[in-house]
């Protein structure tokens, strides 16, 4: 028997502080679909280039970025928070089902692939951030139409007011499985919330881009690969997605301005805070999106949403794997 050791790390950082008369945070119900994996992260202090061998940590943990989200947003105090991915059946899975029970994350409809090993991720990433990184998503690929099957069936539990059901979607769901709930007009009364997986896989999200109930959060240069279309800066990007169509969009840049563009309100934008040193990388955007979310659950300003979540995610990048 495999036994897997379990990183669990970034509980504290950033945690969106509860404001003084916060909402019931019981009446929101709130959905990730997409992928739940092992991460394996190797990070060197130092500069690292094409066939270097050098010192550095080694380190093993659950990631994905459906669960990463599902993690921080269980971590900041939502109850109703619900998992959907597909597990292989081993040892590898059933850790990640036993994580998610410890952090409170509802896994009553993950699929089990009896046929599978669960997905991973491998990750090399240096003082200047990431420098390669291999998906192994079979399953989310693979088993994308079982994973929204229990949304689309009923088998999840929502609330009867849609306002106060948010559906987060990975953006390494297949194009077919988008295009799929992007049509399915019952599901498009929530509030939608989709990550842009990689700049390679952004074009899979032009289906929402008619949208007005969807947000998209994305990278500039995920925001021109998805349009097709070279941007300034994350304004003109931001600007440009909302109109095409989609409702919202929140662009980022690296240590450049964050926008939040609506069909609701003037472009709002900010600059995130100066990261000291670069600690690890990966599920950065994942965090900044939970972030994101529980502020603005939590009734914050839409500009200290965003700020409040920038500086999480700040926090995050400083922050050493333990």
């Amino acid at each position: 028997m495999i036994t897997l050791k379990i990183m669990f790390f970034g509980q504290v950082i950033g945690r969106p502080s509860p404001l003084v008369h916060p909402m019931n945070h019981n009446n929101f119900k709130i959905i990730c679909a997409g992928s739940a994996l092992i991460d394996t992260i190797g990070y060197s202090k130092s500069k690292i280039n094409i066939g270097d061998d050098v010192a550095g940590t080694i380190k093993t943990s659950v990631g994905g970025v459906a669960f990463n989200i599902c993690k921080q947003l269980a971590l900041s105090g939502l109850p109703n928070v619900e998992l959907l991915t597909a597990l292989g059946n081993d040892s590898k899975g059933r850790a990640i089902m036993s994580f998610c029970k410890e952090l409170g994350i509802i896994t009553n409809n993950i699929y089990i692939c009896n046929n599978s090993e669960t997905d991973s991720y491998l990750a090399i990433e240096d003082i200047h951030g990431l420098k390669a990184a291999i998906a192994h998503v079979k399953n989310v690929e693979e088993y994308s139409q079982r994973i929204l099957k229990p949304l689309e069936n009923g088998l999840v539990k929502t609330n009867p007011d849609h306002s106060r059901n948010i559906i987060i979607l990975d953006g390494n769901l297949t194009h077919a499985t988008l295009l799929k709930i992007a049509e399915n007009k019952k599901l498009m009364n929530n509030d939608v919330r989709i990550a842009s997986a990689s700049t390679s896989k952004a074009i899979r999200l032009k289906p929402f881009l008619s949208l007005p109930n969807v947000t998209i959060y994305c990278n500039k240069t995920e925001a021109e690969n998805l349009c097709e279309v070279s941007f300034k800066n994350t304004t003109q990007a931001s600007t440009y997605l909302v109109k095409k169509g989609v409702g919202r969009a929140i662009v980022t840049n690296g240590d450049q301005s964050i926008c939040d563009s609506s069909i609701n309100h003037e472009p709002i934008s900010i600059l995130p805070p100066k990261v000291k040193s670069i600690r690890h990388v990966t599920g950065a955007g994942d965090y900044f999106l939970a972030c994101h979310v529980t502020n603005e659950i939590k009734q914050s300003t839409k500009v200290k949403a965003l700020s409040q979540a920038a500086v999480s995610a700040s926090k995050y990048v400083e922050t050493e794997i333990k």
